[in-house]
């Protein structure tokens, strides 16, 4: 059990780092990328980035990847004092990892696609590029929405427990109520930017605490 908690702080560190240099890499691409409101301009703007929207796709699904093990070891940590949260904020979170990594395969593989097909059909490619987008921000909700709130299930549950630092609950939490709100907040690019480095304070706080028992 302690093994299993001790790489699944590791993982909660790694996946810190990644999502870090995710949020470098948006900041990277531009606002025309990641917040289109011209689908030809943004698929122009992907094209010339390509690589780099490319990187941070994968950079996206790897960190999905390392969060399963972080909230594995997190959920092995929460189950004696807290069972039944202890098993949803499991199964929540994973859903909403999968959203995540499902978005960022899409993004991947459909986006090669369209910017090929698009040099042949520019206004195709543009409405195809819309579509991609707006799947992406459904995956995208649902990931924030089902994270969110095994987040907030995960800082009750330590906040109850008292088996990590109740500072770590609280930013959790804080966190889990930002990605929720984030459905609501499309047009609120603060509270996104917000929920994102916090999850990033989150990942990176109860993943050291969990290496250490």
């Amino acid at each position: 059990m302690d093994r299993v908690q001790r790489n699944g702080g590791t993982a909660g560190l790694v996946s810190a780092a990644l999502l870090a240099l995710l949020f470098v890499l948006i900041l990277s691409l531009g606002q025309d990328i990641m917040t289109p409101g011209d689908p030809a301009k943004s698929l122009a703007a992907a094209t010339q980035k390509w690589s780099m929207f490319n990187l941070a796709s994968f950079i996206g699904l790897l960190a999905a990847g390392f969060s399963v093990l972080f909230v594995v070891g997190l959920a092995t940590k929460l189950r004696d004092g807290a069972p039944t949260r202890a098993r949803a904020l499991l199964y929540l979170v994973l859903i909403g990892l999968g959203s995540y990594a499902l978005e960022s395969v899409m993004r991947m593989l459909g986006g090669r696609q369209i910017i090929d097909f698009a040099a042949k059909d520019p206004a195709g490619g543009a409405v195809a590029w819309a579509t991609l987008g707006a799947v992406g921000a459904g995956l995208e909700g649902l990931g924030s929405a089902f994270a969110g709130v095994g987040s907030i299930l995960a800082g009750w549950a330590i906040l109850n427990t008292k088996v990590l630092p109740a500072g770590a609950a609280y930013v959790g939490i804080v966190s889990g109520v930002l990605g929720v709100l984030g459905l609501f907040a499309a047009g609120m690019p603060l509270v996104m930017m917000g929920g994102f480095l916090l999850t990033i304070v989150w990942l990176a706080w109860a993943g050291s605490a969990l290496r250490a028992g």
